[in-house]
């Protein structure tokens, strides 16, 4: 096999098992494999990845005369450990969903082009990460949000389903339009769109015109609306609220990371030079989003709701690492250490993206089977949830637990990182607002776990919340049991033995300066 063939040996799995998932729906039998099929596509593409992770950077498709040259300097897509981090993570999204929906999404006509529709979005995500030329990063963004928006729509016998999906494509195509105009400011200003030469540009620039300015606030704002921050956020509530559940978590888990992939590959290279004035913008934006998620989500009765403002308040938890890349490192850490201040940033707003992503596969998949069993979405429904089923209970109340930054879950490492980024920056004020954050949080997500384990059942209520017909024991298919078990145990292991992980964020950071 050549050497591109095994580089590119994720994306060849992930295509051919969109072409078997598409050969299936065509012929009409073996549907009930189609789950399996793509659970079986996924780990292979996890499993190729992981093998490969610490080698060298390589760049793809930069010799025009032999596209499978891997030894060129410079190339369209450039396969590094960033790109490998953040892969993983796309890959772990497309799993745990597709298991999810083997029994949420059972009954579905076609199902064959609902689990070709995920994997071609987790490749789109997949080549945003490694994308090293702006155009890669155009194609490659778009590549990862029109199978988005056609699965937001994908159950189209719900109102509130197309009403979402319509939303989520509108802003989605404002979104895509901010950062089109962006890229070609950029090429105006540089004359190229490789990276390096866009970064060198920016970076030896001292004085930037008005153009300069104009090309990043589109690109901020682009990547703004993707990543749900305090002002671009109105969109996201209702479209997590009203899609269906798996393709919310598909969204809430894979498509931010996206947002923050791109980000981190096409501006933060170029920030380090950047004027103090760039990191206080990102800290202000940092302060409204997270404290305008964690103060929404105290009100709402509506759990996915609820965890929607979740999300932009964790979005709000990662722009403090690009607060911190633009910031001084200060003066107290001037020790011998083996990253910079900018590379720690990265490195654990890398790690949230990932612990986060976990944390909501299990809340979601866990409002799934209460949904399902008591057709609300209401936070009431959750009383005495541990007598109804313990497990349920226990699951999302780790995944709230380590939303909430408790030790030792995965959120608390990867929000200790965040905080210490900040204070690594000189930045204490933003880390103190970050953790009285956290102190918000915490009343809205110990509010469920209450009701979980210590109210009664909503039957037992003089008063119930839902009908007493509707309340009645039942069983979680084995799918849900998968998903909830598998990351559920991934939150617990990264918060007991974080050190490979924090390592491997590390050096997917260095790389990514390093490229």
């Amino acid at each position: 096999m050549s050497d591109i063939a095994t580089i590119l040996m994720p994306f060849l799995v992930i295509f051919g098992t969109i072409g078997l998932c598409l050969v299936i729906e065509a012929i009409g039998r073996g549907k009930w494999l189609l789950g399996i099929i793509t659970i079986l596509g996924s780990l292979l593409a996890l499993f190729s990845i992981t093998t490969s992770i610490g080698s060298d950077i390589i760049h793809l498709f930069g010799n025009p005369s032999d596209i499978t040259d891997v030894t060129a300097a410079s190339g369209l897509l450039v396969i590094d450990d960033f790109y490998k981090f953040f892969a993983m993570i796309f890959i772990l999204v497309l799993l745990f969903v597709a298991a999810s929906s083997i029994d949420y999404m059972g009954s579905e006509k076609t199902l064959g082009v609902y689990y070709a529709l995920l994997m071609f979005s987790t490749i789109g995500m997949m080549l945003v990460a490694a994308s090293n030329d702006l155009l890669t990063l155009f194609i490659s963004w778009e590549l990862g949000s029109l199978p988005a928006y056609a699965l937001a729509a994908y159950q189209k016998s719900r109102p509130e389903t197309s009403e979402s999906a319509l939303k989520f494509f509108l802003i989605g195509a404002m979104s895509s339009a901010f950062i089109l105009f962006g890229i070609s400011l950029i090429y105006g200003i540089v004359g190229t769109t490789s990276f390096e030469a866009v970064i060198t540009e920016f970076a030896l620039t001292t004085n930037y015109t008005p153009l300069h300015l104009l090309a990043l606030m589109f690109l901020l704002v682009g990547f703004g609306y993707k990543i749900a921050a305090v002002p671009f956020h109105a969109w996201a509530v209702d479209v997590y609220q009203g899609t269906p559940t798996t393709i919310t978590t598909f969204l809430a888990a894979g498509s931010k990371a996206m947002g923050f992939a791109a980000v981190f590959r096409l501006i933060v290279g170029s920030l380090i030079e950047l004027d103090a004035i760039w990191g206080i913008l990102f800290a202000l934006l940092a302060v409204l989003t997270m404290t305008l998620g964690n103060v929404v989500a105290l009100v709402q009765e509506n759990i996915k709701r609820m965890l929607a403002y979740s999300s932009i308040a964790h979005a709000g938890y990662l722009l403090i690492a690009l607060a911190a890349v633009a910031g001084t490192p200060s003066p107290s850490f001037d020790f011998n250490l083996s990253f910079t201040a900018q590379e720690f940033a990265v490195a654990s707003a890398e790690l949230h993206v990932l612990t986060h992503a976990l944390m909501k596969i299990v809340a979601f998949t866990v409002v799934i089977v209460v949904a399902y069993s008591f057709k609300s979405e209401r936070i009431s429904d959750y009383a005495g949830l541990r007598k109804k089923h313990p497990w349920l209970a226990f699951g999302m109340s780790i995944a709230l637990l380590s939303l909430m930054g408790v030790p030792p879950l995965a959120g608390f490492v990867s929000k200790l990182l965040l905080f210490f980024a900040a204070i690594y920056a000189d930045l204490i004020w933003l880390a103190v607002i970050g953790i009285i954050n956290s102190a918000i949080s915490i009343f809205y997500y110990i509010r469920v776990i209450k009701l979980m384990i210590i109210d009664k059942p909503i039957e037992e209520e003089a008063v119930s919340a839902v009908p007493v017909d509707r309340v009645t024991p039942f069983s979680i298919p084995l799918s849900y049991q998968v998903v909830i078990a598998g990351a559920v145990l991934l939150i617990i292991v990264i918060g007991i033995f974080p050190t490979p992980f924090i390592d491997f964020a590390l050096n997917s950071a260095k790389h990514l300066f390093g490229s």
